[in-house]
């Protein structure tokens, strides 16, 4: 018995230090808040949005042409090499949608992955999506779709800003089930 004990003990000494740190933990966003408001058939608003989002870590940016965008500005670990915003949290509308779609970038796999564990939690319906350079799946609630995007690097392309893509889109009543676009 004094065995599995170690190993737990070792696991919860060592296995801390793959964790990430709270300044990266912060860029990661809960499903609930990328859904706000979904639920009930609400329409997404930027104003909706920014009242969900920590304002001293998030910066909102609305360009006169564009989608209106967040990006994390909270004291993240420096880096030289990036100059890309570490996470940016977008609404994006297109010509055939009354609504926006929510789509959040992000180079942290750790964020990536929490999102994927509550939509498995949740025990929405999975299913895969065909894209080009990407591995993807498609969660499908009763009012909403969430498309997960792990881009791949590229010899053409180079590496991906944000490799870790998600699009939640919202459904109405007799809609069917969109194929958003990663970028």
């Amino acid at each position: 018995m004094p065995l599995p004990l170690r190993r737990f003990s070792f696991l919860a000494a060592f296995g801390g230090l793959a964790w990430s740190s709270p300044a990266v933990h912060a860029q990661c966003l809960p499903l609930q808040l990328l859904t706000t408001g979904l639920a009930t058939g609400q329409q997404l608003t930027p104003q909706m949005l920014s009242a969900s989002l920590p304002t001293s870590e998030w910066e909102m940016h609305k360009p006169p042409t564009g989608a209106t965008y967040w990006a994390y500005s909270g004291a993240a670990e420096p880096s030289a090499t990036t100059t890309t915003p570490d996470t940016r949290l977008e609404l994006r509308r297109t010509n055939q949608q009354t609504q926006a779609d929510v789509v959040y970038k992000t180079p942290r796999k750790e964020c990536f992955n929490d999102l994927r564990a509550d939509l498995r939690r949740a025990k929405l319906k999975a299913e895969p999506v065909t894209c080009v350079q990407c591995e993807a799946e498609r969660f499908t609630a009763p009012t909403y779709t969430v498309t997960l995007f792990n881009q791949q690097e590229s010899f053409s392309q180079g590496k991906v800003p944000y490799p870790f893509v998600v699009v939640v889109h919202a459904l109405t009543a007799g809609a069917s089930v969109p194929v958003p676009a990663a970028n």
